[in-house]
């Protein structure tokens, strides 16, 4: 019975739209000759026309809710990026990794961190809340490493260790020792090489601290 219905409804908007399309076609191509409006008046012509304004008024009839179904989509990601964002900036709080320290070298394309000079065994200290992720202990590079993940696009590199104390996959605070400064790896002298990284791209980390503390980072020894 439905399938009838359709049908017939079908057939009448066909038909109508051929009338429609003729009368105007009829009209439009009036100085041309008898010969061209007898080729559209053909049944086959006809139908061929009809079907393509079909499928036209349909795609008309959906093309708003497609428009309107992407619009309430972008604004919901968008709604949810707002709510990441400052979730970061009022609930996250953010601490320096070492109590003491002096700034031996500063943020650059060739050194995309900052190193903290400290004394030996010395803790360190996460800067945010967060989940340890990679553990390495090394001989060269940034020998003994830590990296944490804070969130929201957000982790945090610390190197050098002398001793490590965390574990992957433990959940730490700003009170949790991470490990003691050392020199381990490339390094001329006990410090820490911190990095910051937000949506996989590095962050100057001096920048990071004076936007968040809202005054300059300078040594503390």
């Amino acid at each position: 019975m439905i399938k009838k219905r359709l049908e017939n409804a079908q057939e009448q908007i066909q038909k109508r739209s051929e009338i429609l399309i003729f009368k105007v076609f009829k009209k439009l191509i009036k100085p041309l000759s008898r010969r061209s409006v007898r080729v559209f008046e053909k049944r086959g012509i006809r139908q061929i026309v009809g079907i393509i304004v079909l499928i036209s008024v349909l795609f008309m009839a959906l093309l708003p809710t497609s428009f309107a179904t992407a619009q309430t989509a972008i604004y919901k990601n968008y709604s949810q990026l707002q709510a990441q964002a400052e979730v970061v900036k009022t609930e996250k709080s953010l601490r320096l990794p070492v109590d003491s320290f002096a700034i031996t070298q500063g943020y650059s394309f060739f050194h995309p961190g900052i190193d903290l000079a400290a004394a030996k065994g010395s803790p360190v200290y996460p800067i945010m809340d967060g989940v340890v992720i990679y553990v390495d202990r090394g001989r060269f590079g940034y020998g003994n490493q830590v990296v944490i993940d804070h969130g929201s696009g957000f982790k945090s590199l610390y190197a050098h260790f002398a001793k490590i104390e965390a574990k992957v996959g433990e959940k730490v605070d700003k009170n949790s020792i991470l490990g003691l400064v050392g020199s381990t790896g490339w390094s001329t002298g006990p410090h820490l090489h911190l990095q910051i990284w937000e949506e996989n791209r590095w962050t100057n980390p001096r920048a990071f601290f004076e936007g968040y503390f809202g005054r300059r980072l300078t040594s503390t020894r």
